[in-house]
């Protein structure tokens, strides 16, 4: 196995690839723990390999992420406060949206027991294929974060926390039950929604048709949507409507071929939304070259 420290100037080498660049970047003098804060790009395609562990803080942004390997099958939503594990693996096929992550990235073997017991990439498993809102996790991170700042990431209370946030993460998901079999049915449902969403972005997709779908009022839909995915329909079609033009306007697309490939039969509208939701024109995005 390659050191530790070549894994981290690898990871070291891709984070300007995934954004800007990161306004805080620690690591462990092995390299066997990183700590960044950093803004990222959206991304959608095959992944890499990675050898480590990573914890995730959604800091601002977000949007829905997939991600399918050998070991975990996730779809969900980021949005801020949102924590999430990355188990170390196979590369992963999916796509993830543009947001500011604060993230740890470890060797797990290295995490100390916590409550006597140590964990390892099964107990986690599960863990790994979900989003958390937790107040206390992404307390701990934040002062992970500050305290790697202040001494390092080779402090015991470093160690501590990074091992409390795993063993919460392992309790949760081992302590959890199953949903009500109607909640089930609502959220295979949705997946099914989101997937069709995905499919026709470029198509004038209305609200009613999708509630349709499910034998449902608009408003109810809109209702379990919004506590599915952390977004109306209206915002969430938006949303990754916006994503896929970014995509494709850092590949050279036109910006008129890109507003009507997400649903835009007017490009003045699409850049007036565009603006709206990014910051900046479709014209100015290609320029910067993100």
């Amino acid at each position: 196995m390659k050191s530790w420290s070549h894994h981290r100037d690898t990871l070291f080498n891709r984070l300007p690839l995934w954004g800007p660049g990161p306004d805080t970047l620690i690591s462990s003098v092995s390299g066997s723990v990183v700590v960044y804060n950093s803004r990222l790009d959206a991304f959608e395609g095959k992944g890499h390999a990675q050898p480590y562990a990573v914890l995730g803080l959604c800091m601002a942004g977000g949007g829905r992420t997939r991600k399918v390997n050998d070991l975990v099958r996730m779809d969900d939503v980021w949005r801020p406060g949102r924590v999430g594990l990355a188990l170390p693996g196979p590369a992963a096929q999916g796509f993830t949206p543009s947001m500011d992550m604060l993230a740890v990235s470890f060797d797990l073997d290295d995490v100390p027991a916590c409550h006597g017991k140590k964990l390892d990439v099964e107990d986690l498993r599960v863990a790994a294929s979900q989003l958390f809102d937790d107040k206390l996790m992404s307390a701990v991170l934040i002062a992970l974060l500050h305290d790697a700042e202040a001494h390092g990431t080779s402090s015991a209370f470093f160690d501590h926390g990074l091992s409390l946030i795993l063993h919460r993460l392992a309790t949760q998901t081992s302590l959890s039950t199953a949903p009500p079999l109607t909640n089930r049915f609502k959220q295979n449902r949705l997946a099914g929604i989101t997937e069709l969403i995905e499919s026709r972005l470029d198509e004038d997709l209305r609200v009613k048709e999708l509630a349709e779908i499910l034998g449902l009022g608009t408003r109810t839909f809109t209702r379990i949507f919004k506590q599915q995915m952390g977004a109306t329909p209206y915002k969430y079609l938006t949303m990754r409507r916006m994503e896929r033009a970014k995509t494709l306007l850092k590949s050279d697309v036109s910006v008129t071929l890109t507003a009507s490939s997400v649903g835009y039969a007017n490009p003045a509208k699409f850049a007036a939304a565009f603006r709206r939701w990014v910051g900046v024109t479709p014209s100015e995005w290609k320029g910067t070259k993100r």
